[in-house]
């Protein structure tokens, strides 16, 4: 009857769903094309590539799903009769998945290490952060700048596995990542005198520009 073809127009189709997973599932597209609101997910975290991998493999499983099961979940148990094609499509779409898989890979890996990387050296800078009070203190107080950290009197904060050594020379504080972060070079807070103040220059640190803060770039 009438009601029945309208919902057969309206069925969806499996190899249709993975042929679009496989294409644009990095957007989420194939769960709008299911129907299902949740797609937004997909173009929220689009940008850390998560989605396109969750995707390809999403593909992979509606295109293993039998006919039945496929119509019993997402066309109300209708029956579209067993679907052409699906044999013929997998292959090369396999293949254009895993090829998907090494571009993300190669784009998003470095990207997380450098994500990685900039945050141990966040940590050697909330270390440096620590000590400039005090720094600053013994200049107002002496009028010259501590030559170490023994003459400014206090140890050195604690610090992370990520942070190696602390150093103060002739009021420089000079932090270095360490050794097992693989991180080479040291963030170096220079103290500059204006008027009445004090203000830190970081841009002299030997840190991979990569790595280093906005405010030392």
């Amino acid at each position: 009857d009438f009601a029945t073809k309208s919902e057969l127009l309206r069925s969806k189709s499996r190899v249709a769903a993975a042929v679009i997973a496989f294409s644009t599932g990095l957007f989420g597209i194939h769960r709008f094309y299911l129907g299902q609101w949740w797609g937004i997910f997909y173009l929220l975290f689009f940008w850390t590539y998560i989605p396109m991998l969750v995707a390809i493999i999403e593909g992979i499983v509606f295109l293993a799903t039998s006919q039945k099961t496929w119509n019993d979940k997402y066309n109300r148990g209708l029956s579209l009769g067993t679907e052409k094609g699906g044999v013929v499509v997998i292959v090369p779409l396999v293949f254009i998945g895993i090829a998907m898989v090494g571009i993300i890979a190669a784009i998003a890996l470095p990207a997380y290490q450098d994500y990685t990387n900039r945050s141990k050296v966040l940590e050697s800078k909330l270390v440096a952060q620590q000590l400039m009070p005090a720094v600053e203190s013994y200049a107002f107080e002496r009028q010259q700048w501590p030559r170490n950290l023994e003459q400014l009197g206090i140890a050195a904060p604690r610090t992370s596995d990520n942070v190696g050594s602390v150093e103060i020379d002739a009021g420089v504080i000079i932090v270095a990542p360490a050794a097992s972060t693989g991180i080479a070079g040291a963030l170096v807070y220079i103290p500059k005198a204006q008027g009445s103040s004090i203000v830190w220059d970081c841009t002299e640190s030997t840190i991979d520009k990569r790595y280093l803060p906005a405010d030392c770039r």
